[in-house]
């Protein structure tokens, strides 16, 4: 039987290739390994929150982090506050669009509440046009856009 930490590894993996696809200054996918899940832990510890998993059959088919507790402090121009962060959401492409990504935003967005937030950020890549639409669809909206130029 497969471990948690191996499927959330798992899972990363299917991401970083399928946003390799959009996306080609990505790390490939074999360079996600159990490294991942700590950084992830650490990640947790430092601000609060949880690695959430779904399980279908006993197997773990996607996979959520919350950072519960993450200040603007990064953004010079901007007054403090502090926010709740979804740093990852995964679903298996064989169990995509059966809810398991709403259940995961779904918990993210409770714990958020419950840590006292008001707001719930994540970050997804421009070209990914199905996640931004399934976030949209959660009521996510655009707050800021990273534009750039290539230049060689």
């Amino acid at each position: 039987m497969q471990t948690d930490e191996s499927a959330v590894v798992r899972l990363a993996r299917e991401l970083q290739d399928h946003e390799g696809r959009i996306f080609d200054r990505m790390k490939p996918a074999t360079a996600i390994g159990p490294w991942y899940v700590d950084k992830l832990k650490e990640d947790v510890a430092t601000h609060g929150g949880a690695i959430l998993v779904a399980e279908c059959d006993g197997a773990v088919v996607g996979y959520a982090t919350l950072l519960a507790r993450v200040t603007s402090a990064e953004e010079s121009d901007e007054v403090l506050y502090t926010y709740a962060y979804v740093s990852d959401l995964a679903v298996n492409v064989a169990h995509r669009r059966k809810g398991i990504g709403r259940m995961l935003l779904e918990a993210c967005e409770r714990m958020a509440r419950d840590a006292g937030q008001t707001w719930l950020r994540l970050g997804v890549l421009a070209g990914n046009h199905s996640a931004r639409s399934f976030y949209a669809e959660f009521g996510l909206e655009d707050s800021f856009l990273t534009l750039e130029k290539r230049l060689a």
